[in-house]
């Protein structure tokens, strides 16, 4: 698997990937079924398979009060994700920009734009759902 610490320019190879969108701490039963729905559609469509992060986690950008909570350090997510079969792990930066962008900026600047990801595969929980339903 490799890692990208950016979304601007990815290698070509990475371009039109199959994207799983969330935080995916502990890599649990229920990421395992989001990114194995991704995954099958990458095959389907013989795309690559990406999982796209946050880091810092954008709840520890909001509260840095709070005591940081992570169920899996960075270093055994990223090995999780790989076992999964992501092949691309991007990870961006969360910060005050970041933070400040509207939904609909981030999707066509960074999934379409940049990325121009073929698939966009997120959680029922994902927060920005309704903006992004409006461009499938």
């Amino acid at each position: 698997m490799r890692i990208l610490r950016h979304y601007r320019n990815p290698p070509p190879e990475a371009k039109r990937a199959v994207v799983a969108l969330g935080n995916f701490d502990g890599v649990h039963r229920g990421h395992q079924a989001l990114i194995a729905e991704a995954r099958g559609i990458a095959e389907e469509t013989e795309r690559p398979l990406a999982a796209m992060v946050f880091e810092p986690y954008p709840r520890e950008f909001f509260r840095p009060q709070d005591e940081p909570f992570r169920l899996t350090p960075f270093r055994a997510k990223a090995r999780l994700l790989s076992e999964l079969g992501v092949e691309y792990l991007i990870v961006l930066g969360f910060d005050a920009e970041m933070a400040g962008r509207l939904a609909q900026d981030f999707i066509i600047d960074v999934l379409v734009r940049e990325l121009e990801a073929s698939h966009i595969v997120v959680g029922e929980d994902f927060r920005f759902i309704n903006a992004l339903a409006a461009f499938i």
